[in-house]
């Protein structure tokens, strides 16, 4: 009987994470007018939408030490690559933040600079590697991660202002408070670690992915231990 509701628990966690099926049709619609924005116009397409690490010369300077201490770990993987994470995970926060609570930035974050823009990005990279392109887009996993919080994100828009104005409407304030202890704050609780996992992923694999399939192979245990700049160019 525990181990059932172990399951059911975990299963019902797991279907959190799902977004709707409307919101996943209009991104989608939004990817996909990347792609035919290019076709349109391709030099307006690469000026708008910059290519990021995917299209840009990622530069990294490599030298691995003599010998790896616990110092020059914990300054390598926490101090350094760990910031770098960190301020990822915060500058997405902040914008996942600007779309919850002001739709109007639902707009111009979402559905044009994420979604439209890797519609137009994944055009640029095929053109330019071929089919490994494709590889180079599938392997990049904080992707993944972001793309669902994004789409979990217009839920919690419209969970949040759906449940105040029914509150407003119905003049029950605490229909309002239990949809946001119940329904809103779990859901913002997994846009959250969506946002962590896919800043950490970033960083510790999805760079070194695209690097050595856009510049050179490198070992991850070379680049991630070695790795002491790492910039677009």
């Amino acid at each position: 009987m525990n181990q059932n509701n172990l399951k059911n628990r975990f299963t019902r966690f797991l279907r959190g994470f799902l977004p709707s099926k409307e919101i996943l049709i209009v991104c989608t619609l939004f990817y996909i007018l990347g792609i035919v924005f290019v076709f349109m116009n391709p030099d307006l397409a690469r000026l708008t939408f910059p290519g990021g690490m995917f299209l840009d010369n990622i530069e990294a300077k490599i030298r691995l030490p003599s010998s790896i201490t616990l110092d020059y770990f914990f300054n390598q993987f926490f101090y350094y690559l760990g910031a770098i994470s960190f301020n990822i995970f915060l500058n997405n926060l902040f914008l996942i933040g600007l779309c919850i609570f002001s739709g109007i930035a639902i707009f111009p974050v979402i559905l044009i600079g994420l979604f439209m823009k890797m519609g137009v990005t994944t055009f640029f990279l095929v053109e330019k590697l071929g089919f490994t392109g494709f590889i180079v887009l599938l392997g990049s996993f904080h992707l993944y991660f972001e793309f669902l919080a994004a789409l979990l994100a217009i839920d919690a828009f419209f969970k949040f202002y759906i449940s105040f104005i029914n509150a407003v409407k119905d003049k029950k304030i605490e229909i309002f408070k239990n949809n946001i202890i119940n329904d809103f704050l779990p859901l913002v609780l997994r846009i959250i670690l969506l946002l962590a996992i896919a800043a950490i992923l970033e960083v510790f694999w999805s760079t070194w992915w695209v690097y050595i399939f856009t510049n050179h192979y490198v070992s991850w245990y070379e680049f991630y231990f070695g790795a002491y700049s790492v910039i677009l160019k």
